[in-house]
């Protein structure tokens, strides 16, 4: 099974100051060359070798590979020569495409026979110089038959891997990689690898720099010399306030079910007990929930408690009809004039599997009881009797606990005749048992999408922050009471161009004066993943101008193919914050539900970026 680096430590990033600049020399046909002159009918074409420098900025990258070779006429063109004389530290070898059946005499080769002759040739001679080889198994071609990938390049793919254990050299597996990614994007989506329509062996810019990534993450794993100077994502700009720890809570799945919504909340202590919530996910069926369950850290995230369903409490529950109604999209918070950790989500109700579409949607809530370490039973918000709250939950929200307890929750919200979803934030009162409405505020309404939903609240420097979803932008809102917002704004940086996220959901993390907004968005080489929902951003608002400071993004959560828009955010204490966030195992047709062992490492595994303030 292919996987991501590091599992265990999950590092932030495997850029380290190298104390020297090794050289790498690539040799190679046309899919790992650089292109200097892309011709008319393909004009993005582009070798992964061009685009390898990224995710290698510490070493000096020198292309040697060449459109059309093998390896016999890589040798007979001179270019094998020119490899040598580089003295390279290192040397990747990708050859096969061209060596196949029906390139003609003076480049096809027999895997069995002279293919693996060549390859040993180029080890020896490489190693003899001083040098340290590794081999490369042939990218994939995007070629489909009936919808499924499909390669002829197998007997050369299998030759390398011969060689490589026989010579003892590592071989980074790229066919395996790019067929397997091909094949769970589909034929549709890898077009947009392609330079044309046609093209199904080349690549373009973005499909080159997918390809290079999966060398590069091939190379971490296979060759761990050269760890240290790769870089799989973004270095933190200096100078921030804080830094970013990662652990695992679990990982693993059986591709029928993921768990999705981990959300915590930090029951106050010299050391925070953390609680966290989350829930497993049909994979064939559209936000299928089942029953809430819990997992408990008493060291700050260094161990946890086994996963424990509470199905009697926080589980599904049968209403007439053969309707099951569960509670979903839920998240624990101290409420610390009570004293009790309160979780509170929504309700969704389904026919066979299935979301019934026109359905009644109420606010849940549940009390978590720190000695039995049991939750009461979820039980719902009695609304006032008004047509418009038909449909109002507060899923997938942040709340505001004031000094006095009274809770300022953001629901959203629609009529059976309406079109669009609107936000209000709600005054209600907790009693450490029973949640009660007291009052809402300014209802918020766009006539774009499904309207505005998911909305969450954050209160910073006396002022009251509310983003929101819509499915084409992010927005956001104002207010200096809680209760009275202004018109909402899309989302931008400072400079007024668009942020870029969208149909997804934005939470708030704040610090002492200064206020974070965590979201996902589009722009960062991820059109692979659903709705570009990772990786996991955070970046600081400007308070004054309601915009993002893009010099101080930084990338919470990596992307490992899967999507990160489902997210909580925990205050474990003054000085520390942890975003917690699931990969979902699901994305578009043709395969809905992506399978074990993806290419780019996507294994449901339940993260914590843990949010280090240093003052």
């Amino acid at each position: 099974m292919l996987r991501t680096l590091f599992l265990s430590g999950f590092l932030f990033t495997l850029s380290v100051q190298a104390q020297t600049q090794p050289r790498v020399v690539l040799a190679g046909d046309s899919t790992v060359a650089t292109v200097n002159e892309a011709p008319k009918d393909r004009p993005t074409l582009a070798g992964w070798g061009q685009m390898l420098q990224e995710f290698m900025p510490k070493a000096q990258i020198i292309n040697h590979a060449r459109s059309g070779t093998s390896t016999m006429s890589f040798r007979a063109l001179g270019l094998w020569d020119r490899v040598l004389k580089e003295k390279a530290d290192w040397v990747l070898i990708q050859f096969g495409h061209n060596d196949q059946p029906g390139k003609g005499p003076e480049r096809e080769t027999d895997a069995a026979t002279t293919y693996r002759e060549n390859l040993r040739r180029f080890i020896t001679e490489v190693r003899d110089g001083g040098g340290k080889p590794v081999l490369i198994t042939s990218v994939a071609r995007r070629v489909y038959v009936d919808g499924k990938m499909t390669s002829t390049l197998t007997p050369y793919v299998e030759a390398v891997k011969v060689v490589g254990q026989e010579m003892q050299v590592p071989v980074v597996d790229l066919h395996q990689a790019s067929f397997a990614l091909f094949d769970q994007m589909g034929e549709k989506f890898c077009k947009l690898y392609g330079p044309s329509d046609t093209d199904r062996t080349h690549f373009s810019t973005e499909g080159a720099r997918m390809i290079a990534r999966l060398v590069a993450e091939g190379l971490a794993r296979e060759v761990p010399e050269l760890r240290s100077h790769l870089q799989l994502v973004p270095p933190p700009p200096a100078g921030l306030p804080f830094e970013v720890k990662h652990t695992i809570v679990s990982e693993g799945y059986d591709g029928k079910t993921c768990w999705v919504h981990p959300r915590a909340g930090a029951i106050p202590g010299k050391t925070p007990s953390v609680v966290l919530t989350m829930q497993k996910l049909l994979l064939t069926g559209s936000d299928v929930f089942f029953a809430l369950n819990d997992t408990r850290s008493d060291d700050l995230g260094q161990t946890w408690s086994p996963i424990t369903e509470h199905g009697e409490t926080l589980g599904r529950r049968s209403e007439p009809d053969d309707v099951i109604v569960a509670t979903c999209d839920f998240t624990p918070k101290w409420h610390a004039k009570s004293g009790k950790l309160l979780g509170i989500g929504h309700t969704v109700r389904y026919s066979g599997d299935k979301v019934i579409h026109d359905r009644k949607r109420e606010t849940a809530y549940a009390v978590y009881d720190e000695k039995t370490r049991q939750w009461t039973s979820w039980t719902t918000l009695e609304m006032p009797d008004d047509p418009r709250f038909h449909s109002a939950g507060a899923g997938s929200v942040q709340r505001v606990d004031l000094d006095n307890g009274d809770i300022l929750l953001p629901i959203y919200f629609k009529g059976k005749t309406d079109k669009y979803y609107s936000v209000t934030v709600l005054r209600c009162v907790f009693d450490g048992t029973k949640l009660l409405y007291r009052e809402h505020g300014d209802v918020l309404t766009l006539e774009s999408g499904r309207g505005v939903y998911e909305p969450s609240l954050m209160q910073c420097g006396g002022r009251f922050y509310l983003t929101l979803r819509n499915d084409t932008a992010g927005y956001v809102s104002v207010s200096d009471d809680g209760k009275h917002f202004s018109k909402p704004a899309m989302w931008c940086w400072e400079d007024g161009t668009e942020l870029g996220n969208y149909n997804t959901q934005q939470h708030w993390v704040t610090h002492a004066d200064r206020l974070y907004l965590v979201y996902t968005r589009k722009g960062a080489h991820n059109d692979h993943v659903f709705r570009h929902r990772a990786p996991l951003f955070m970046a600081e608002v400007n308070r004054d101008t309601l915009r993002v400071k893009r010099a101080t993004e930084v990338v919470l959560v990596p992307e490992h193919g899967a999507r990160l828009g489902n997210f909580g955010v925990c205050e474990v204490s003054a000085n520390e914050t942890w975003v917690t966030v699931a990969e979902w195992m699901q994305t578009w047709g043709p395969n809905v539900a992506i399978r074990p062992g993806h290419p780019l490492g996507a294994n449901n595994r339940v993260h914590v970026a843990r949010i280090l303030w240093k003052k």
